[in-house]
């Protein structure tokens, strides 16, 4: 059932060139962008003296970090070839990936532990974080790279990990933003609080 959603969904791939350099570069690029975007609020929430978005900043990276280390234990659990690997003759590849465990996909994981820690900060913007992260899934199946349950997972990885760390370890992200304003202090940076 994976691979025929998979051989759908990667059946378009080579055949539109527009579509081709959108999926290749939401497929490549949308990890780095999400983590840019992070540090960008943090900034944000540091320029304007916004303690609130200083703290959904650092959450978002946390988020993203513990998604990646769950990752890493459950690809040494359980080994999944990529599509590329397992189907050779029938996969069409746009992005050269290494041949390492194609579950659970880390972009997934860690893109949606901060699009859902973005969304419980600031819903419009969380919605378009959101958006772009299944975007970035879609086109992760699109490339050749993952399968569809290897996104799905990273969905629920991400998910999971956003609610813990906002609904259960917010004063665990508290401590660690109140941590990272003394070093901020003790550099005698500048520091507006609101």
């Amino acid at each position: 059932m994976d691979y025929r959603i998979e051989q759908l969904i990667n059946a378009a791939a080579g055949h539109h060139p527009f579509v081709d350099w959108v999926m290749v570069h939401a497929a490549s690029w949308g990890e780095p962008i999400f983590i840019a975007a992070v540090v960008v609020w943090f900034f944000i929430g540091w320029a304007r003296g916004l303690a609130r978005d200083r703290q959904g900043a650092i959450t978002a990276l946390i988020g993203a970090g513990v998604g990646l280390l769950i990752n890493q234990i459950i690809s040494h659990i359980w080994y999944r070839p990529r599509p590329f690997v397992t189907h050779p003759d029938s996969v069409t590849v746009l992005l050269n990936h290494a041949r390492d465990a194609s579950f659970p996909s880390d972009h997934a994981s860690a893109g949606f532990a901060i699009a859902f820690v973005v969304f419980a900060f600031h819903r419009r913007v969380g919605i378009v974080a959101l958006l772009f992260a299944l975007l970035m899934c879609y086109a992760r199946v699109y490339v050749g790279s993952h399968y569809p349950g290897d996104v799905a997972a990273g969905f629920v990885i991400g998910l999971v990990v956003a609610v813990v760390l906002v609904q259960w370890l917010g004063p665990v992200t508290l401590a660690i933003r109140q941590l990272v304003d003394r070093v901020i202090v003790t550099l005698r940076l500048p520091l507006a609080q609101h």
